[in-house]
């Protein structure tokens, strides 16, 4: 027998006849009576009651689907990038910086230290006063996309240094994929099972990932979108590729190419692509297109604007722009809400440029297909 989601009303319903057929004492089911107010509570309860079952059904189908089709959830990505090792004076001789050196975010109220350790060794050299290293965050997901020139701590210093800084933001740390997320990629794995079709050209895009040597993911396709361009170019398709930071590394984009055309394991086993035969695939990485934003924000009584406001606002913009896809509108107003959410701002007004700042608007903007936005640092204040 199928499972029927039951309403509060036809709960009560039933409780009300049951009771008419079997006794002859209760009589009064009318609103506001005594035993209708009691079955009332009884039928509110077990709705709740149904609607849990219900989602607990629908959520182990999804899992048990997954499960069966090893369409497990996408990991969390470890936020990378450079830091500088630096001293006051040249160095008086050659110091080695060893991979595995820790370093960490300062430490503020609002936000606990977050550690990165480096991934090679790197020689600050004689004479010179600096060097760059390669890090990761030992911490997987957003939490390890900091701001600029935050990281300025030792967990042990190493010999020969005096400074530590990450001259950039890290961006690139991504939380685990929600249910949201891995629906949708279903959905798309689903498309891509006929092969040969745009769909599937660019789910097989969307599977390219970067690791380290150390198996750790450091760069992965967030966003691909594929164009057949014809009559102009019969025969060729064009993938752009977006790593939810930048530029793609060419690593990235040779890696994607291999999983679109098909390949051989190192045990001779083939992998088969996603593409026609006979058609070529170029891969591209997609154009950043920047965002000027200022905010004219009128802070509540008692918050500081650079104190207690700016960092999270800031951190709410960077959230905004990292779910966004290749061609996807932003929503003026939408962005307007984000920033009126967080603690302590009272009213905000936020404008939009893409001139850089020559001339704003507070209407919606609209990416060009192979365009993905960014918002620009630093943000204008009013």
């Amino acid at each position: 027998m199928a499972f029927e989601r039951k309403s509060m009303e036809q709960i009560l319903q039933r409780m009300v006849d049951w009771t008419r057929g079997s006794t002859t004492k209760l009589t009064d089911f009318r609103v506001g009576s005594r035993i209708r107010t009691i079955y009332e509570s009884v039928a509110f309860v077990m709705e709740e009651f149904y609607d849990k079952v219900h989602r607990t059904i629908k959520k182990l189908i999804e899992e048990n689907i997954y499960s069966v089709l090893g369409f497990s959830k996408r990991p969390a990505i470890h936020a990378s990038g450079i830091v500088v090792f630096s001293r006051s004076t040249p160095a008086d001789t050659n110091y080695i910086i060893s991979a595995g050196t820790v370093v960490r975010t300062g430490s503020y109220e609002a936000r606990p230290p977050v550690e990165f350790r480096t991934t090679q060794d790197v020689v600050l050299e004689e004479g010179k006063t600096s060097v760059e290293a390669p890090v990761v965050c030992q911490t997987a997901g957003v939490i390890g996309n900091v701001e600029a020139n935050s990281i300025v701590e030792f967990v042990t210093k190493p010999a020969g240094v005096d400074f530590v800084t990450n001259p950039s933001a890290f961006n690139n740390g991504m939380d685990e994929e929600t249910p949201d997320e891995q629906k949708v990629r279903f959905q798309n794995f689903v498309q891509s099972l006929s092969r040969g079709t745009l769909a599937a050209i660019e789910y097989g895009a969307s599977l390219a990932e970067i690791k380290d040597t150390d198996g750790t993911v450091i760069e992965r396709v967030r966003s691909s979108k594929a164009f057949e361009i014809l009559p102009d170019r019969k025969g060729e398709v064009d993938v752009y590729i977006w790593n939810g930071i930048g530029q793609a590394s060419q690593e990235l984009i040779n890696e994607a190419k291999k999983i679109i055309e098909g390949y051989y394991t190192s045990e001779g086993e083939p992998v088969f692509g996603y593409k026609p035969g006979g058609i070529i695939v170029n891969i591209y990485s997609a154009i950043p297109k920047h965002v000027t934003i200022k905010l004219a924000i009128t802070p509540e009584f008692g918050y500081d604007l650079d104190e207690d406001i700016k960092p999270y606002v800031e951190r709410e913009i960077d959230d905004f722009f990292s779910s966004f896809k290749l061609g996807q509108t932003l929503i003026q107003t939408a962005l307007e809400t984000r920033v009126k959410l967080v603690a302590g701002v009272e009213d905000v007004k936020v404008y939009l440029s893409l001139d850089d700042g020559q001339t704003f608007t507070q209407d919606n903007l609209t990416a060009e297909d192979t365009e993905i936005f960014l918002p620009k640092k630093p943000l204008i204040y009013e």
